[in-house]
């Protein structure tokens, strides 16, 4: 026999699913496509795609490649966009676009940066997508660009070299001002609507968490201050321009999680799944239950809270 407690909680739990699935359907119908541009947290396989190489026991905290496990990500599963994808019926726009171009919308690479490092960074990633498109960014498409973890482990690392923190907040500058030139570039070929989450926490991530105190203070400040810039910097467009920028709090997620895990499922929001540098059981037995799957990259059900904030922000108030 069903109680009146139970009963009501069974009606508050449909409710609540009830309205995640009009709130998915609401975004499906008004989104053609997602366009993702990104490094490795959004990365659907393009880096397998590039350099034919995975990750396999014995792991480094942080992976060169992604792993065999898990479909060529650098999770244990799909990305919060893949996942997002699913929610809004877009299944289809965030496969690997280094694969199969025009098909597929997700140019995102890891180890890109939002500046120009590296041979593959956003200018490429924006550059390639507008190649692809003729030179017009569809204004019923959703762009995601979710970047800037590497310039802030870049900016992380400078500290040990340069205490001042001037090259660090250098790097910093030109990741953001990089960010705007390349959303400037694709609302003039047509963009129109955009997601950007900004950058987590870093000091509970186990690289950070693992270096100590002094690192997990500069990682937090550092992300804090990326923050504070980038919020101003998609406010300022938005006033400017004729679109729509919804910012995604990672941050404050991060923190969120952290601090109640049971109330989230999980039982380790410190520890990475797998165990590095090891042969002997190098994944954990219970992954769903792990907010980290590696050094940096968050679980499969880690990747999932991102795509709930994502489909609750969408959705509106």
């Amino acid at each position: 026999m069903i109680t009146k407690k139970a009963s009501k909680l069974l009606v508050t739990l449909l409710a609540v699913m009830l309205w995640q699935s009009s709130a998915a359907v609401q975004a499906a119908d008004a989104y053609s496509q997602i366009v993702t541009f990104g490094d490795s947290v959004t990365d659907p396989g393009n880096a397998f795609v590039l350099h034919h190489t995975s990750s396999v026991p014995p792991f480094n905290l942080v992976p060169d490649a992604p792993y065999a496990r898990g479909g060529h990500h650098f999770s244990n599963g799909p990305t919060w966009v893949e996942q997002l994808g699913e929610e809004l019926h877009l299944k289809h726009s965030t496969g690997p676009a280094w694969k199969e171009p025009v098909r597929a919308w997700n140019y995102a690479v890891a180890a890109s940066r939002a500046r120009a490092v590296g041979p593959i960074y956003l200018g490429t990633q924006v550059g390639r997508f507008l190649s692809d498109s003729g030179g017009v960014a569809p204004a019923d498409a959703l762009y995601v660009i979710h970047i800037g973890g590497e310039d802030l482990r870049d900016a992380l690392v400078a500290l040990q070299t340069d205490p001042s923190g001037l090259t660090s907040f250098a790097i910093l500058g030109d990741a953001l001002s990089a960010m705007q030139a390349n959303i400037v570039a694709l609302i003039a070929a047509g963009a129109r609507t955009f997601v950007v989450p900004n950058a987590p926490d870093l000091s509970p991530i186990p690289e950070v968490r693992l270096a100590g105190p002094a690192a997990q203070a500069a990682g937090q400040f550092l992300a804090a201050s990326f923050n504070a810039y980038l919020e101003a910097l998609l406010s300022g467009l938005e006033a400017a321009l004729p679109v729509k920028i919804f910012q995604l709090d990672i941050f404050a997620l991060t923190d969120e999680v952290v601090s109640a895990p049971a109330a989230h499922g999980l039982t380790d929001v410190q520890d990475p799944c797998i165990t590095p540098f090891t042969l002997t059981h190098p994944y954990c037995s219970h992954p769903d239950q792990f907010l980290f799957w590696d050094g940096i990259h968050p679980t499969r059900v880690g990747h999932g809270f991102i795509t709930d904030l994502a489909v609750s922000v969408l959705a509106g108030p």
